[in-house]
């Protein structure tokens, strides 16, 4: 997986875009691709994360295609 792309792509997306985003890979994707983030977004985002399970299917839904063209 090449999480420095994935880094870098995400970065063009909202913070709570990239929060849900990270919380719905495997824990150790998300963990490496986070440390390719800009230290100032990554607490912003553990806030996020934290919340993440709140936001509605919809949202998931395109989160998850998003996700989904990122990986491939």
């Amino acid at each position: 997986m090449d999480y420095r792309r994935i880094a870098k792509e995400l970065l063009n997306e909202h913070p709570q875009t990239i929060a849900v985003a990270l919380a719905r890979l495997p824990a150790e994707h998300a963990s490496e691709i986070m440390k390719l983030l800009p230290s100032f977004i990554q607490t912003d985002l553990v806030n996020r994360i934290v919340q993440a399970d709140q936001l509605p299917s919809m949202v998931l839904e395109e989160i998850d295609r998003l996700l989904n063209r990122l990986l491939r």
